[in-house]
């Protein structure tokens, strides 16, 4: 790297410059998935979303399922953080603890459509993709066990047990969450918090007795 190019340009450092061209690659990814769906998607067609040129694409991913799976990442990561901020306030309470993950879970997906197409509908997709969705789902599954107090607290061989259900809970939490918002199931999102919250209380209690 020369000094000319580490040298701030109107006042932004190089390394915030990247981090910047990155967020609009991202950003623009999410819309181009919700748009034009995983098939018509490319680098060129987010290079000209972004206003940036293949070249600043490539300085922060190598390929296009590299930017794809950086979406999904990132929008894992906020329904799990939200979801953990959420049980970490709600009353010590199983029922209480899983209603307000999953409203918090939820909001996220419900609030931006493009989010719950990446996480749901794009990340169901071919080879990188559909191996990252499961590998989160198995995140979040162990997200469950690690931050609901009353699993928490189980033995070696009931957590094996647990997460068996928790994974089964998780795919039909997707399933039916990928339904609603797509319009093929109407339900409102207090029914949805609803019923999932008394099926994930319904199974769980019998792990956690």
């Amino acid at each position: 790297m020369t000094l000319a190019q580490a040298r701030p340009y109107r006042g932004v450092a190089l390394a915030q410059r990247r981090d910047l061209r990155r967020q609009a690659l991202l950003e623009t990814g999410l819309d181009c998935l919700a748009e034009d769906g995983l098939s018509r998607v490319s680098v060129r067609s987010i290079c000209s979303g972004a206003r940036l040129t293949p070249r600043y694409f490539y300085e922060s991913f190598d390929d296009l399922d590299a930017l794809l799976v950086a979406i999904v990442d990132s929008v894992a990561a906020e329904v799990a953080q939200r979801a953990i901020e959420a049980i970490a306030t709600a009353p010590d309470d199983l029922t209480a603890q899983v209603r307000a993950a999953v409203d918090a879970g939820y909001g996220v997906l419900a609030g931006d459509r493009r989010k719950a197409n990446a996480l749901l509908v794009a990340g169901a997709g071919h080879g990188p993709l559909r191996d990252r969705r499961q590998e989160i789902v198995m995140a979040y599954a162990e997200l469950a066990l690690t931050n609901l107090p009353p699993l928490s607290r189980l033995t070696a061989t009931d957590r094996r047990r647990a997460r068996a259900t928790a994974l089964f809970l998780m795919g039909g939490a997707a399933e039916l969450i990928g339904a609603v918002l797509s319009g093929s199931l109407r339900l409102s999102r207090a029914r949805v918090v609803d019923q999932l919250t008394s099926l994930w209380v319904a199974v769980l209690a019998q792990q956690a007795e």
